[in-house]
Parts: C-alpha cells; structure tokens; sequence
C-alpha cells in the first residue's frame, strides 16, 4: 500500500534533517549518456596518446610527460615518438646474455698480478717401511695460474723404499737415483717459501701437505676435492664424499687424465686441478669471503667475552 503512493517524479526526503533529491531511473540513464557522448567528443578531437604507466611515476598511476609519446599521422611526429619509446625500453636479453658469459668466465678479467697469487701442487708418493705402508713424497710439482712449471723435483728419500709405486706415481728406483736434488728437508723448506701468502690449489691437498710435513692456511686452501658442488652424496646417509680428480675432469673439463694402465702425472695432475678451480673460481670466493667474514664476527665475539670475564675476575 505504501509502496503504491510514492512519486515518480524527484522528491525530496529527509535524511537526519538534510535534503536529499533522490533522482529516478530516467535521469540516471540519461546522465550515462550524457557522459558517453562527452568521452567520444574527446578522443575524436585528440589525437591517441601512448603511455607507458608502469615508468610513469614508479608505482603504476598517473601519467608523467616523460614517459608519454603522441602518436599521430605525421610521419615525422611518428618518427620522434619513436625513438622517445625506444628510449624507455630496458636492455635486451642479447647485452644481458653477453653480461653473464662474461661474469661466468671466471678465468678472465683476472689481473696479472691477482694470477700471480694462485700456485697449484700436487705431489707423488712412494711406500716406506713394513710392505711400502707409508707415504713418502718422492715428487713435488708447483704450477702457476697458466700452468707454467714453478717446481718439478724428485726427493732423495732418507727411508728404504719398499714400493716404488711406479703404476701409479711412475716413479722408478732410477728415477731417484739420478734425478734426486732435493733432501726432504730442503724440499719442505722450499715449498714453504714458495707457497707464502699464496693461495694453494690442489686435489686431496691433506695427503700432499702431510707428506710434505707442512701446514697451510685454510682460508688460503683451495682443495677441490672438498668443494661441496664437486662433492657427491656417500651412499643414503647425505654425508658429502671426494671425487676422484679423473671424474671430476672428465665431467666437468671434457678431457681424460689418469687413464687406467698409464702412471699419474704430478704436472698434469696440478694443472687439472687449477682449471678446475677457475671454472668455478667466482663462486668460490664469494663462499670463502662469507666464511672468513664469520670467523673474524666468532673471534671478535670471542675476544670481547675474554676481556669481559677478565675484568670480572680481577674483582674477585
């Protein structure tokens, strides 16, 4: 019954004391209308505006002059919104692609003088005492960042040997004989001075250092049979295991060394692990820089706590 008496026409009600027209149907309809034909007065009487809204101001909204280009039938209008545009495209993938293949060559754009810090060694060894049980370093070999020999010596050995080893290190009882210059005094003291303030590349590095009778820093020790992207999962527990160098190089290097029936080479042997190492030299460093820069945080932590203990105790 109520519904039958309203007006079809505008009426004003109240609302908390405040006029309100409450328009009809009708006149909403033809408002729209209105509107419509108003928009399409506009884009007739201008021409098409191209605008990259995403540049516009950093967030998506509004429109900056900057990053707008009007394109219209005038070819030489056409031509200048062009290159405004090709002005806001980012790089390609081409340059970007040159980029990476730049960065992923980590064995270029490296200094002479940052090539002069590398020295790879790897050493064969020959058995001593009860059944040739026990290793003794009979051949030192040192190479630089291109694989230039630094040191290539055979060791006199103040032991009896009982296994020359010859399948697989290739050195003979002549072989020693004739070629030894060095004591293993005297070849310890050298590697050592040689491999001062040096980076040391190699493969199984523990067996070399330990036969040498020598120690080096870790954070200077680039030992690829401990790189955990050369390592392989041991059986089903997840502990990480050593490749064998051969695998590794012939993987990741494409080429064959210590092919069955043929003695290692010490020499070729260094030279493998060294490229090893380049190929994989940036993110390598990046993992040694984070690990030296939470050994210095731990020691640093550790000194702090020292001296605070210190100065409580002195109050006891």
């Amino acid at each position: 019954m109520m519904m039958a008496m309203l007006p079809s026409t505008p009426a004003h009600v109240e609302v908390f004391g405040v006029p309100r027209v409450v328009a009809t149907e009708q006149q909403q309809h033809k408002k729209r209308r209105r509107r419509r034909r108003r928009n399409n007065s506009n884009k007739t009487a201008s021409p098409n505006i191209y605008c990259d809204r995403k540049s516009s101001n950093g967030d998506g909204h509004g429109d900056d002059s900057s990053t707008c280009a009007t394109i219209s039938s005038d070819s030489t209008t056409s031509t200048s919104s062009h290159q405004r545009l090709d002005s806001m495209i980012p790089p390609t993938r081409k340059s970007n692609t040159k980029t990476n293949n730049k960065n992923n060559n980590d064995a270029s754009n490296i200094s002479l003088e940052e090539q002069a810090r590398y020295v790879a060694l790897d050493c064969e060894m020959v058995g001593v005492g009860y059944g040739g049980r026990r290793s003794s370093v009979a051949r030192v070999t040192l190479v630089s960042w291109d694989g230039t020999i630094l040191l290539d010596e055979m060791v006199r050995q103040e032991e009896e040997v009982t296994d020359y080893r010859t399948f697989v290190s290739g050195i003979t009882a002549m072989d020693l004989e004739s070629s030894s210059t060095y004591t293993q005094s005297e070849i310890r003291a050298l590697v050592q001075d040689m491999l001062q303030d040096k980076i040391l590349v190699g493969h199984a590095l523990k067996n070399d250092l330990r036969a040498l009778g020598i120690t080096h820093p870790w954070y200077l020790t680039r030992d690829t049979a401990k790189f955990e992207p050369f390592m392989q999962v041991r059986f089903d527990d997840g502990v990480l295991w050593p490749k064998k160098l051969s695998e590794l190089v012939k993987t990741r290097l494409h080429r064959d060394i210590q092919q069955p029936g043929v003695p290692h080479s010490s020499y070729e042997d260094a030279v493998a692990a060294m490229d090893l190492y380049k190929l994989v030299r940036r993110k390598w460093e990046k993992a040694m820089e984070y690990k030296m820069t939470k050994t210095r945080e731990i020691v640093q932590t550790t000194s702090k706590s020292t001296v605070v203990v210190g100065e409580q105790l002195q109050h006891v």
